[in-house]
């Protein structure tokens, strides 16, 4: 009988695989491991399906099948040069998994991607059996790019020199401009209005050293979700994902369960 550390050592030989799937004009590549209920981690602003390597194989040892694609013009994954809006992520999003030919998923994002993966739950109902939103942003208070700037720049000296070893890489690829754009272009999207057409439940997890997310704007996405709860995460920075991997795994792996019925 394989143990826990097998098979973990196993799924995560598997998530260094990298796959790739045309799409449209897109081949896009992503990462995947592990069998089971279906969970989709969706990468935020700038980054890309590297940055799930502390997650990846941990929830698919768990009993999971977990897949991480790169959105167009990030990773390894061509895309236009001006970036994607909201809607076009989900759209993207949307195309890949028919061409993957998923089943209904549990989809998680980080920070931005979370707009993304509302977005796609509102559009696509039937695709989604749950929402994890991790540090979600999509606040409609005003100046929201500027204190998201702020935020970040505050966050930094939190966040260890191993994530930003791998954000520095991230970023030089996708470039300054595809990233400028994108993040300019997902303020004018609001996440709570969207909330209300979502008919998943949903899990807001939020650290609580992040200061870049509301902690008001966290709990109301979360109120507004079916069966909407915040997960809070108390050494968790704005990369509660990777900073502290183990707890948001957790999390992450008891609400897959629980709305898959395993």
């Amino acid at each position: 009988m394989i143990d826990r550390a097998q098979r973990l050592a196993a799924c995560a030989a598997e998530w260094t695989t990298e796959r790739r799937i045309a799409v449209g004009e897109w081949h896009l590549r992503y990462r995947e491991a592990g069998s089971g209920p279906t969970i989709v981690l969706l990468h935020g602003l700038g980054v890309s399906a590297d940055y799930w390597w502390r997650n990846g194989p941990a929830l698919a040892a768990s009993g999971f099948r977990v897949i991480a694609p790169d959105l167009p013009g990030f990773g390894r994954t061509v895309g236009p040069p001006e970036g994607l809006s909201i809607p076009e992520q989900a759209a993207a999003l949307q195309s890949w998994g028919l061409a993957m030919r998923l089943p209904p998923a549990v989809y998680v994002g980080h920070s931005l991607s979370c707009q993304t993966v509302l977005q796609h739950a509102a559009w696509h109902p039937d695709q989604v059996t749950g929402l994890v939103l991790a540090a979600p942003t999509g606040d409609p208070k005003r100046l929201r790019l500027l204190r998201q700037a702020v935020g970040l720049l505050r966050d930094a000296p939190r966040e260890s020199w191993k994530l930003k070893v791998v954000v520095a890489d991230a970023y030089l690829r996708a470039g300054p401009v595809r990233t400028w754009r994108t993040w300019t272009a997902a303020a004018a999207h609001d996440a709570l209005a969207l909330a209300a057409e979502v008919r998943a439940p949903g899990v807001v997890v939020l650290g609580d050293r992040d200061p870049v997310v509301r902690r008001d704007f966290a709990e109301a996405l979360a109120a507004g979700l079916p069966r909407g709860r915040v997960a809070r995460v108390p050494a968790g920075a704005h990369a509660v994902i990777f900073d502290t991997a183990e707890e948001f795994n957790r999390v992450v792996r008891e609400f897959a369960a629980e709305v898959s019925g395993t």
